[in-house]
């Protein structure tokens, strides 16, 4: 879904990510608000799937800055945001939450997000976050989030490249997803997801499937 905006002042384009329509359509509402002060948001996209937002921060035009709820079916917001700053470096990522911000910081930072919000507080933060995320800063600036050219840069801890297809197979793994499940939301046979999955382990060096997911999550590989 895609709402083209312009206003003549900065033009951004911002994408949403919530499984919730009603929060997503609020959400919405807010950065259309947004769009008559110093921000303009030039185009938002929004959708409830977390592997439609992977797609469109992949071969979609450049998104400057991307809101991600924490609780997404069979993913977290933070296996989302590793997963759009890999395929995305200059991209600012913003989490939002109805639940305690602190379940999800350290996570969400090491995974490269720039800021976390309290849905509750949207109308007051959002657009701050969204100035510094869009400039490549973390927010609140005594946060302990990273700033977008930071964690673009981080190495992989471990020294081991994934393909973009095993990243994806990997991050819907780890929302405990069976092949079945994987294969159906990638569009992909059973077979294929089998295929990367050898080639994972492969590539870890572990024979079962569960050691994959503990060495990743001890890596912080996604």
């Amino acid at each position: 879904m895609n709402d083209s905006l312009d206003t003549g002042k900065r033009r951004l384009r911002i994408g949403v990510l919530d499984n919730d329509p009603c929060a997503l359509e609020c959400i919405v509402a807010i950065l259309r608000q947004l769009s008559g002060t110093d921000i303009c948001t030039a185009d938002i996209w929004s959708y409830s799937r977390p592997t439609q937002a992977i797609q469109e921060c992949r071969f979609g035009q450049h998104t400057d800055v991307v809101i991600i709820d924490m609780a997404l079916n069979g993913l977290t917001g933070a296996q989302v945001a590793a997963e759009i700053r890999k395929i995305s470096p200059g991209t600012g990522i913003i989490g939002i939450t109805s639940y305690t911000p602190d379940a999800y910081r350290k996570s969400l930072a090491e995974a490269g997000a720039q800021a976390l919000l309290d849905k509750s507080s949207l109308r007051t933060t959002l657009a701050d976050a969204i100035t510094a995320a869009a400039a490549g800063r973390h927010y609140p600036q005594d946060d302990m989030f990273p700033d977008v050219s930071t964690s673009a840069d981080a190495p992989n801890p471990a020294g081991i490249h994934l393909t973009a297809a095993e990243q994806r197979i990997l991050a819907l793994s780890m929302g405990h997803l069976t092949s079945r499940q994987i294969a159906d939301e990638l569009g992909v046979s059973v077979d294929t997801v089998f295929s990367h999955r050898r080639n994972i382990k492969r590539k870890l060096a572990v024979n079962e499937w569960h050691e994959v997911i503990e060495r990743c999550r001890t890596l912080h590989i996604l």
